[in-house]
């Protein structure tokens, strides 16, 4: 404590400001420092050399501890201390190490700056408690000056400003990263066209959708479904009319589905639809549902208004089906009857051999 005795006579800093003054000078905003002594002269010597410091124009205020565990509730309530003066012998010859463990294992307070003040430096080795613990430094009390204590103070403050913008920064970046990976991920599900579900998309959520059956044992249906002639409106109004029928189809689609429906864009003008809980029935119903608000549609592009129509094929998951594509298959055939009978219908599946043959859009 000898040491210490003279720092309020040492210390020289700016001149007592009034408490609208110091009001101003730290906008509410103090720098907070914890001191955690069991020796109540180190409390009031520390205030005073460091009352009227003032750096990056905010004031300091001082939150004191005289034990280790009475420092914990001081952290756990005001966890954005700037920088904590821990004494190393308190009611433990290691309390103040075993508060470093926790601030920074804990805790997880890892901005905050830690300077180790000591009356006993044999009981803790310098170079072994540098070497061992996150602390950014050590002093004897007997030799902590007031230039020592206002240089440390600074140092340790400009240390957690620049620790704390870099871990704000981080946290941002990583916010900004994962933001962009989700939308990398929504959009390596989506057709890029139409903003319908992709192939990759319906694949993945039909997985889902099989293994959720299963396990309620509910109905699953699916529907594939062809715009009918679809070369035709290319070649008649151009690939910027059809780019817009295909936008304006799922659309239409998507209106006559519920939320839990998915709609998707496996191919140029082949689309397919997952049906959670339906079944033959009920899947059949929904398609139609589909093909007559397309065909009754105003389908305008470029000026022109353009006939649309649609043919689907329906069925329901099997007992056997372990995978969409056996499903998807059945009802591929059961499109392909559809558009043999004159497209602009939708069919349900029925037991048909493989047909070799290549649709006519």
């Amino acid at each position: 404590m000898d040491g210490m005795a003279s720092l309020g006579d040492e210390l020289n800093f700016t001149a007592e400001a009034s408490e609208e003054e110091s009001a101003q000078s730290h906008g509410g905003n103090p720098w907070r420092v914890l001191v955690v002594d069991d020796d109540p002269d180190v409390f009031r010597v520390t205030e005073l050399s460091l009352k009227r410091l003032r750096f990056r124009n905010r004031a300091v205020r001082l939150l004191t501890a005289s034990s280790g565990a009475a420092a914990r509730a001081h952290l756990e309530k005001e966890p954005d201390i700037a920088l904590a003066l821990i004494d190393v012998v308190m009611e433990t010859e290691t309390a103040g190490l075993d508060l470093i463990r926790t601030i920074r294992t804990e805790l997880g307070l890892y901005d905050m700056r830690i300077i180790l003040r000591t009356g006993q430096p044999g009981q803790a080795p310098e170079r072994d408690v540098i070497l061992n613990y996150e602390i950014d430094g050590y002093a004897d009390k007997a030799e902590l000056t007031a230039m020592k204590l206002f240089t440390t103070v600074v140092a340790a403050l400009r240390a957690y400003e620049t620790v704390s913008d870099l871990s704000r920064l981080t946290v941002e970046l990583e916010k900004r990263v994962a933001a962009r990976t989700a939308d990398l991920e929504r959009l390596a599900m989506i057709d890029p066209l139409t903003g319908a579900a992709n192939r990759r998309h319906f694949e993945m959520r039909a997985a889902a959708e099989i293994t959720e059956a299963r396990r309620c044992d509910h109905a699953l249906g699916a529907v594939v479904m062809d715009i009918d002639h679809f070369k035709r409106i290319n070649d008649r109004y151009g690939h910027a009319a059809g780019d817009a029928v295909l936008k304006q189809i799922v659309d239409i689609a998507t209106l006559n589905l519920r939320p839990c429906d998915l709609f998707a864009r496996v191919g140029g003008e082949e689309f397919a639809v997952l049906l959670p809980g339906s079944d033959r029935e009920d899947s059949l119903a929904t398609a139609e549902r589909i093909r007559k608000a397309v065909a009754s549609a105003q389908i305008e592009a470029d000026g022109f208004r353009i006939p649309v129509t649609v043919s689907l094929g329906v069925c329901a998951l099997a007992d056997e089906d372990e995978h969409i594509e056996p499903a998807i298959s059945r009802a591929d055939h059961a499109l392909y009857r559809a558009k043999v009978a004159g497209r602009n219908r939708a069919l349900l599946t029925r037991p048909v051999r493989p047909v070799s043959c290549e649709r006519d859009s």
